[in-house]
């Protein structure tokens, strides 16, 4: 009989090394895939992502006067979608990915509202409690130094402001947990690697999912980085997480 992995363990079949996280070839990698990388969202999640985000932001309760802060911006679905925010800052250091989401920001005339930066998520270019909200959608899990990263947004946020991430995790349902993890293993890969043509970054994506930490232990993270009320809560069976918590 096999024992049972944690949530948040690494999936069956999955690399049991951690994955090299260094800045400049974590961007590379999302620079290469940023044409498609939209696509491949709402494909391999089927549609899912979108529902997600909405969660995520509904979570932070916004009114339409709060300043919003998005690390790990990527294309910047988030910011776009983030309408409650009266004005969005979205940071990431990928170039490819701003570019792109520079053109959507453009072509939705949002141009006022969502201003996009060139930045890592550990060395914020943003002001100590400028934000009165950030979020950190499937990004954090790719910083190289995660503890800093939750340290960082700990910084930018006011007191009192609020906080969403969303993350993958691993089903807990042995059933699903078993064809989350064939997919994982064998098809996310192959479709990715078709649509991107990229052979690394959809191979990554199993591996860093596998290695980040469990949701008891990011939730002491962001605990000991200097938030209050954390919580996470599951989202599709557990396929990704919501983390939700204020800034003490």
């Amino acid at each position: 009989m096999t024992a049972a992995k944690a949530p948040g363990s690494i999936p069956d079949g999955a690399p049991d090394g951690a994955p090299d996280k260094a800045p400049d070839r974590i961007a590379g990698m999302f620079d290469a895939i940023a044409p498609r990388y939209d696509l491949l969202n709402h494909v391999l999640s089927a549609g899912i992502d979108r529902r997600w985000r909405d969660r995520a932001l509904r979570s932070l309760g916004l009114t339409g006067r709060e300043t919003l802060v998005d690390v790990c911006t990527g294309t910047a679905d988030v910011a776009l979608q983030a309408r409650g925010a009266a004005r969005v800052i979205g940071v990431d250091f990928a170039g490819a990915m701003l570019s792109v989401g520079l053109r959507k920001v453009r072509a939705a005339d949002e141009s006022r509202r969502v201003a996009l930066i060139r930045g890592d998520a550990t060395r914020l270019p943003v002001g100590d409690g400028v934000a009165d909200a950030a979020t950190v959608a499937f990004g954090i899990r790719n910083v190289e130094d995660p503890k800093q990263g939750c340290a960082e947004l700990a910084r930018v946020i006011r007191r009192g402001g609020r906080l969403a991430i969303l993350e993958f995790g691993v089903p807990r349902v042995p059933g699903i947990r078993t064809l989350y993890s064939w997919y994982f293993k064998y098809l996310l890969p192959s479709i990715g690697r078709i649509v991107s043509g990229h052979s690394v970054a959809y191979s990554y994506l199993p591996a860093s999912v596998g290695t980040f930490p469990p949701p008891p232990a990011f939730v002491a993270m962001l605990e000991e980085a200097g938030f209050a009320d954390v919580r996470a809560e599951p989202l599709t069976f557990g396929i990704a997480y919501l983390y939700t918590a204020t800034k003490r």
